[in-house]
C-alpha cells in the first residue's frame, strides 16, 4: 500500500513542487495539508483502522505514514481550506491565493489517479463550492480592518464588569451585510440576530454568510465589539 506522505511526493512529482524557499508554492501548501492530516485525518477512522493506526503510530510516524490516499475526504480539503489555513497558518496574501488553485490540483489529481471516485467528487464541488479557497483573502482582509477597527475604538472594562444578558462570545455567522451595519446570527447563543454598527469602510469588507469570532458587548441597547478572532469563509 502506497501510504498518503508517498503520494503527496507523487503529486508534486507530477504536477510541480514550485519553489521550495517561497510560502505560496505548491511544495509548502502540500506539506502543509499533510501537517494537517496528522493532526486531524485520524478523527474519523472506523474501528478497526483506528486499531491500527494506535497501534503503528509513533512520533515517526505518523498518520500520513500509516493510511493510504483513499483516506483522503473531500471535507479534509475543505476543512484545511476553511479553518486550518486561517487559525493555524499566517499566511501571506500569496499564500491565501494559492491554497485554492493548489488544492483544487490535488482533487482533480486524485480523481484521475482513482483514488477518489465521481461521487467523491461531487461531493468535495458540494463542500468548496466553484472557487475553492476563493474567500481566503477577503477573509484575511476583513479581520485585519476589523482588528484595527476594535483596538482604535476599544471599550473600556472586562468580561466581570458586564451583566450576562449584555455580553456575549462567540463565532457568528455574518446574515445580513449592510453600509455601516452588520446582522450577526451567534452559534452558540441560539438568540435572535444582533445588530451592530460600525463605519462603511469596515462593512465594505464583510460578506453574508462569514463567520467571525468575536467579543460583544452591550451598552446603552447598542452592541459593541470588545475583541475579534478569526473570520471564517
Amino acid at each position: 500500500m502506497t501510504a498518503i506522505r508517498d503520494t503527496l511526493k507523487e503529486f508534486l512529482a507530477a504536477t510541480g513542487e514550485g519553489n521550495r524557499r517561497s510560502t505560496s508554492s505548491p511544495f509548502t501548501i502540500i506539506d502543509l495539508f499533510g501537517m494537517y492530516l496528522d493532526d486531524y485525518g485520524h478523527e474519523d477512522l472506523n474501528e478497526f483502522e483506528r486499531a491500527r493506526f494506535d497501534k503503528e503510530w509513533s512520533e515517526d510516524k505518523r498518520f500520513c505514514d500509516i493510511v493510504g490516499p483513499d483516506r483522503i475526504q473531500p471535507y479534509h480539503i475543505n476543512s484545511f481550506l476553511s479553518t486550518f489555513v486561517i487559525r493555524k497558518v499566517m499566511g501571506t496574501k500569496g499564500f491565501l491565493k494559492a491554497c485554492g488553485p493548489v488544492m483544487e490540483k490535488l482533487a482533480a489529481w486524485l480523481l484521475a489517479q482513482g483514488h477518489w471516485d465521481e461521487d467523491a467528487m461531487r461531493y468535495y464541488r458540494q463542500l468548496v463550492g466553484d472557487d475553492a479557497g476563493g474567500d481566503l483573502v477577503g477573509c484575511d482582509e476583513f479581520a485585519r480592518v476589523l482588528q484595527d477597527y476594535v483596538a482604535n475604538h476599544p471599550v473600556h472594562g472586562d468580561e466581570a464588569d458586564f451583566d450576562d444578558d449584555d455580553y456575549l462570545d462567540d463565532q457568528f455567522t455574518i446574515n445580513k451585510v449592510e453600509p455601516g451595519r452588520l446582522t450577526l446570527g451567534a452559534l452558540l447563543d441560539g438568540g435572535g440576530d444582533i445588530a451592530i454598527s460600525m463605519p462603511k469602510s469596515v462593512t465594505v469588507y464583510a460578506r453574508k454568510g462569514w463567520s467571525v469570532t468575536m467579543e460583544l458587548d452591550r451598552i446603552k441597547n447598542k452592541w459593541r465589539a470588545l475583541s475579534v478572532g478569526n473570520v471564517y469563509p
